[in-house]
């Protein structure tokens, strides 16, 4: 049976060198850590209401930061619609229910059809598509970063604006969904413009014209406005994206104390080992855990 003690601390049982620093540790540990997020996926579907990013997207937050780079950009800022705030909602619900990630349905249902569905004609329409980020800034720097959704963020072909944040199953995976819709009213539609939760935006398209594809940035966090998110969503006061850091981050100290310790030992003791790649093992498992925590930070389309 092996001792705690040789787990951390070099001994001529585990031949001067710490078990978790030798391969069998490594590999034990980046299997503890792929259980882990396996866990994490898996308890929403136990009915847990404590995992969800929604409690930390706020679609106002998304619409201020947004308006934020629009003022930096020298543009005016966009102005919520309650219409536009619905017609995000119900873009973000129908992804969920069709279990699809796109500008367009499987049934071949364009963007443009959600406004017209709350009766909002526009002139000029966009949207803008996140899934997946831990935090408001996060997801609007992520469309930033895109010609395409930064073109549509900074658009002054537009003046109005609505955000939603959706989450629930998406083919199986617990997501959050952050849905941007930017528009501009025709003029014979005058219609006043209320305080409502914000929506995600797509790109721009003329009323007149033939309505294409727009990009659409996915992100790691999504929220649902007060009037759609459910109790058990709300309630939610742990990020998954924060346990996965947390835990990463707890993985990479422990290692580095263990190397820590398992040197100054050595060192202390004067022992002569064969030096093996215990710096390439850390490395490498710290570049695992680096790229989880990439692939958990969002997404964008």
């Amino acid at each position: 049976m092996i001792k705690l003690a040789q787990i951390v601390i070099p001994h001529s049982d585990n031949n001067h060198k710490a078990r978790l620093l030798q391969i069998p540790g490594l590999l034990a540990l980046t299997l503890l850590f792929l259980l882990f997020q396996e866990i994490i996926n898996f308890t929403p579907k136990l009915g847990v209401g404590v995992l969800g990013y929604a409690s930390q997207i706020s679609p106002t937050t998304v619409v201020e930061i947004s308006n934020q780079k629009r003022l930096e950009a020298g543009l005016s800022d966009l102005k919520i619609n309650p219409l536009l705030t619905q017609a995000a909602a119900a873009k973000g619900r129908d992804m969920l229910e069709k279990g699809y990630w796109a500008h367009v349905s499987p049934d071949g249902t364009e963007p443009w059809a959600f406004f017209k569905e709350v009766g909002y004609t526009y002139r000029y329409a966009g949207e803008n598509l996140a899934r997946d980020f831990s935090s408001p800034a996060d997801a609007v720097n992520a469309w930033m970063a895109s010609p395409s959704h930064r073109d549509n963020l900074l658009s002054d072909r537009y003046d109005e604006i609505g955000v939603a944040v959706v989450e629930g199953d998406l083919n199986g995976v617990d997501t959050t969904i952050i849905v941007q819709l930017f528009g501009a009213r025709s003029e014979s539609q005058a219609v006043p413009v209320a305080a409502a939760q914000p929506i995600d935006a797509e790109p721009a398209v003329a009323a007149d014209q033939e309505a294409e594809p727009a990009p659409v940035v996915a992100n790691s966090a999504i929220e649902v406005s007060a009037q759609t998110l459910a109790p058990s969503v709300q309630s939610t006061h742990i990020s998954p994206f924060q346990i996965t850091k947390y835990f990463s981050l707890g993985l990479v100290t422990v290692l580095l104390v263990v190397l820590i310790v398992d040197s100054a030992i050595v060192a202390h003791r004067g022992v002569t080992r064969i030096q093996g790649r215990t710096l390439a093992h850390i490395s490498f498992m710290a570049m695992i855990l680096a790229i989880a925590l990439i692939a958990k930070a969002g997404q964008i389309y």
